[in-house]
């Protein structure tokens, strides 16, 4: 069966270029899977606009510190697809969709090989999601599109914008009221109004309707 024509890159994030990437990571790089390139948050950050079919790999552990340091990561653009490796646990729905247009996600109990065959599918615009997961994924969805019946075009103001921007990034109230220098109690108004605009219930719906809505 002939492989696509291009090859997308693979760019492991991480918060410092110069400690080699995570042991797995590295593991990977040795076992036949095109080189893995480092890219950091910043860089990231300023080529967000920049060439598409690029993954983003992510370790778990590793992550969890970069949002706490990092906000408004790029993850919703679509310009970029997502790995994440080394996941000790199964995760909320909340914390898979975090990580944006997610193609794969891999146990830390996973041998490096399966991985490898893995990350090789993803490279060819497959999928490689476990079980569990695809089915959260599914469900949550699927609970979106039957709930959903806001319209595109809806009255939002300026701020409310920002705070969905902050939403899609993962941020908590606290980290939208310290990173737009407002309270919290002011955060959860502006939360309030933008649920009732959108018809929606919750976070997970309305970081849903900003993945489809809102121009990345």
């Amino acid at each position: 069966m002939r492989r696509n024509n291009y090859q997308r890159v693979i760019q492991h994030v991480t918060l410092n270029q110069e400690d080699s990437v995570t042991k797995r990571v590295k593991r990977l790089s040795h076992l036949n899977i095109n080189e893995i390139k480092t890219i950091t948050p910043q860089d990231l950050l300023s080529t967000a606009s920049g060439p598409r079919n690029r993954i983003l790999l992510f370790d778990y552990k590793e992550s969890l510190d970069l949002f706490r340091q990092v906000l408004n990561l790029p993850l919703a653009s679509k310009n970029f697809e997502t790995v994440l490796i080394n996941v000790p646990h199964r995760l909320t729905t909340e914390e898979i969709l975090r990580y944006g247009h997610i193609k794969g996600l891999f146990y830390s109990h996973e041998e490096a090989k399966k991985v490898v065959i893995g990350l090789g599918e993803i490279i060819n615009g497959k999928n490689w999601l476990p079980r569990d997961v695809t089915s959260q994924l599914l469900h949550h969805y699927r609970h979106v599109v039957s709930a959903h019946t806001s319209p595109t075009v809806v009255d939002l103001t300026a701020r409310e914008i920002e705070i969905l921007r902050c939403l899609q990034s993962g941020a908590s109230n606290l980290q939208i009221s310290e990173d737009l220098f407002i309270t919290e109690s002011t955060v959860k108004s502006h939360l309030y109004q933008i649920f009732r605009k959108l018809s929606v219930k919750n976070r997970l719906q309305a970081i849903a309707w900003a993945n489809q809505n809102l121009l990345s």
